[in-house]
């Protein structure tokens, strides 16, 4: 990233036009005069009609909405999803997403007949310096109703930028209260482990993103994990959709020799940079049990790297599914404060040089998740006899994993689907209506994730692969 970091998007100097009235600036990355004669005519033809539309249109033109439409336009034309032009909420949402940061009270929130809980507390949260306590209900934000909220709605209200103000309005046996918490900035867990249940000599490290702090969170865990009794160790990098470059970079030296390929970087001149491990990289922290990697269908882009990266290098088994295939590398470059563009500069290799995108790492071992895993998400708020249509059929296809008959799995809301609903309710202690209101639907999602993970047999795969490994 053509930030402070060096993500999954590798660094570079990338071209940057600024369009205005008459004025054109930029820096060019290793092109030459005839190269940089074609960009001269072809942005004179770009401000020509950005001069043409806002001196003679018919209607004063928004100069943003001209320079945002001919970004946008140019970024099209290449039709690569990974090179994006970033605004405001956009923007804020990666540069939390690589930091694994941001503004907020350090509280967890929880969801239960309707009505917001604080469920928990990061270490030295603001919230529970402030004064708020494990299950306090939450019944206002800044002086408005959290009614009608969910809790993604609640948490997006109570972030916010660091060092300023939010007002909750809680309920605690029976007396309300107003409390004043300073936002301050709370690191996300991107790194967690634990020993395996039936197996206390085998410890399970799962990444959900390689972020700004996964590196020393993930050595932390690891010595944390030995302490506790792990020879071995299962890398869970399921669902882990990629980050930063230079975090994937070091991890992965942490399980290889010195000297040994990383990756290899190849721009369009073909040139390849070739990245190994190095104390440089993890610091001489070594990682030398026998592992083995969990992947799925979105295992992509930095996880695809480490998993790549252990598998060439020292045969770590990949169990799962075929990865996503993502092999190209992005700079992310600050246009402005408000804006930056993310843009594909390279592709990324292997250590044995195969190029992956669109086809993905093959597992070693195997494993399909059970069809009940890949049930849509319910993302109505209420479904009742009226309702129709896919996320019924979500309803239902849950309902049916867990053990209770929802009649035809046909998208409409039947009497057997209603009874099926009545059974549910009764189960979890909730209002027996049969009607799926947001806290039903909560709690049909929180049973069938739940199921997912005492059935996961990718997990039991891994560690019998593991142990086999001398």
């Amino acid at each position: 990233m053509a930030k402070s970091q060096v993500p999954v998007w590798l660094t570079g100097t990338a071209i940057v036009v600024a369009l205005g009235a008459g004025a054109v600036g930029g820096a060019m990355w290793g092109q030459n005069n005839a190269r940089g004669t074609q960009l001269d005519a072809n942005t004179a033809k770009i401000v020509a009609m950005y001069q043409t539309i806002d001196s003679q249109y018919y209607e004063q033109p928004n100069a943003k909405k001209l320079t945002d439409g001919a970004i946008n336009g140019m970024l099209a034309s290449l039709k690569d999803p990974y090179s994006t032009y970033l605004q405001t909420d956009s923007k804020a949402q990666l540069d939390d997403t690589i930091s694994a940061s941001f503004g907020g009270i350090g509280a967890t929130l929880r969801s239960e007949n309707q009505k917001l809980y604080i469920d928990s507390f990061t270490q030295d949260s603001p919230a529970k310096k402030a004064g708020l306590k494990v299950d306090d209900q939450v019944t206002a934000i800044n002086g408005k109703s959290t009614a009608k909220l969910s809790v993604t709605d609640a948490v997006k209200k109570v972030r916010g930028d660091i060092g300023t103000k939010v007002t909750l309005t809680i309920k605690r046996n029976g007396a309300a209260k107003t409390l004043t918490v300073t936002r301050a900035k709370i690191t996300t867990d991107t790194v967690n482990g634990e020993l395996d249940a039936t197996n206390k000599t085998v410890g399970i490290i799962s990444i959900s993103t390689f972020s700004d702090p996964t590196a020393k969170q993930f050595e932390s865990t690891v010595k944390k994990l030995r302490k506790q009794g792990a020879k071995r160790f299962v890398l869970d990098l399921r669902g882990n959709p990629g980050g930063m470059m230079d975090r994937a970079l070091q991890i992965s030296s942490m399980f290889l020799k010195n000297g040994q390929i990383i990756m290899q970087v190849q721009p369009r001149t073909g040139d390849k940079t070739v990245y190994k491990a190095s104390k440089k990289l993890d610091k001489g922290f070594k990682v030398t049990e026998p592992t083995a990697v969990l992947i799925d269908g979105n295992t992509a882009s930095a996880s695809e790297i480490t998993a790549a990266a252990l598998h060439d290098n020292r045969n770590v088994p990949l169990v799962g599914e075929k990865s996503f295939g993502k092999g190209t590398v992005q700079t992310v470059n600050q246009l402005n404060e408000a804006s930056e563009l993310k843009l594909t500069v390279a592709k990324w290799l292997t250590p044995k040089g195969q190029w992956i995108h669109h086809q993905g790492l093959t597992p070693t071992i195997e494993v399909d998740y059970p069809a009940y895993a890949n049930t849509p998400v319910i993302s109505a708020k209420r479904l009742d006899t009226n309702s129709t249509g896919s996320d019924v059929r979500a309803l239902q296809q849950s309902l049916a994993a867990l053990g209770y008959n929802p009649g035809e799995v046909n998208g409409s809301y039947t009497a057997a689907t209603q009874k099926a609903v009545t059974a549910f309710q009764k189960a979890a202690q909730l209002p027996e209506t049969g009607i799926s209101d947001q806290a039903t639907i909560d709690m049909v999602t929180k049973a069938l994730a739940g199921k997912v993970a005492a059935n996961d047999n990718m997990t039991k795969q891994a560690i019998a692969a593991v142990l086999k490994i001398k």
